[in-house]
């Protein structure tokens, strides 16, 4: 699609057309970009307050954070895929677009690590994941709900394979090699590609999606005892996960330093830039396009800080990352919620 069609389908195109007259127009705008973003800020304040009130303790994060990964998300993205009509999910454009927003920024960002900061492997890669890791879960799934609709959900699932199958992978192999002293052994890199893709393959964040896509192309429909059993689990994801990121801000005092204010302008603002170019590399529609860049604006996500906690490696500018960047996301997604409604 050449640059003029794609720029008047980013603008006419449903899911939300624009209309002619101007007031209504910009009340409109107003009035969805207040619908995505004031519930994100809402319930993150609330977790925040339910720190500071002491109604919770900042452990609990741990808890809502187990909630969320293993069980609300993971049925939420099963009943996405199984609600959705398979010529959607066969959407290659879309998929390819996605993959050249994470799998781009992930390069660009290990190579500055390496070339500009000087820093080893193991470093630059947290470093490149950090920059690239998407907070789908938490912050984008509500923004996608309300702007996208249902259909939202697509660029969370996408967006959670192309992580689990490719950055994640990539990450550990790069930061087990870089660990070997006397480099890397064949055998010794095989074997922990081949446990980390076994870790992906067995994780219900995975699975289950995988499971949800068969079995809309199948035809299937659960009865509705069990879809309703499900739904009442899935429908938590989205306030829990956003009260759990406002808990984990609750006594956050984040420095910025270069490390740090590059982090956030490479997840914010390059992310969503190499959406862009691949919205017209590969031709994707209006409706998807739209998914591409929300999901390219979103913040670092938490579990990106907690994996350089574990590694003992970058562990205070990733999460100084995560939070600044999270609170200047709520201005980059109104932003952009801006230009493609």
């Amino acid at each position: 699609m050449a640059y003029p069609a794609l720029a008047r389908a980013l603008l006419t195109e449903p899911h939300r057309p624009r209309v002619a007259c101007g007031p209504v127009q910009g009340f409109s705008m107003f009035a969805v970009m207040t619908g995505a973003l004031l519930p994100v800020v809402f319930l993150m304040f609330l977790g925040w307050l339910g720190g500071r009130k002491g109604y919770f303790r900042r452990e609990d994060v741990n808890v809502f954070a187990a909630l969320v990964m293993r069980f609300a998300l993971p049925f939420s993205l099963f009943l996405g895929a199984l609600n959705t009509p398979p010529e959607k999910l066969q959407n290659l454009p879309f998929i390819l677009c996605m993959a050249f927003g994470f799998v781009g920024t992930y390069i660009v960002a290990l190579v500055i690590a390496r070339l500009a900061f000087r820093h080893d492997l193991k470093t630059s890669a947290i470093q490149a994941l950090v920059c690239t890791f998407p907070d789908m879960a938490y912050f984008g799934a509500p923004i996608l709900l309300a702007v996208c609709g249902p259909s939202g959900f697509l660029a969370v699932l996408v967006g959670n394979l192309i992580t689990s199958f490719i950055i994640l992978p990539l990450t550990i192999v790069l930061s087990r090699w870089g660990e070997m002293a006397s480099g890397p052994d064949e055998s010794g890199v095989a074997d922990i590609l081949k446990s980390s893709l076994w870790r992906t393959v067995t994780n219900q964040m995975v699975w289950l999606p995988i499971l949800g896509v068969i079995l809309s192309f199948s035809g299937v429909t659960l009865p509705a005892a069990l879809k309703h059993s499900v739904e009442l689990v899935a429908t938590t994801a989205g306030g829990v996960s956003l009260l759990a990121l406002g808990l984990m801000f609750f006594g956050e005092r984040p420095s910025v330093n270069l490390d740090v204010t590059v982090n956030v302008g490479m997840k914010n603002v390059l992310q969503p830039a190499l959406m862009a170019l691949g919205i017209f590399l590969f031709g994707v529609d209006a409706e998807f396009a739209r998914q591409a860049l929300i999901v390219g604006a979103v913040p670092t996500a938490i579990a990106a800080s907690m994996f350089a906690v574990r590694n003992r490696t970058y562990a205070m500018p990733a999460s100084d990352s995560v939070v600044i960047g999270t609170v200047l996301a709520v201005f980059t997604e109104a932003f952009l919620i801006a230009v493609v409604l």
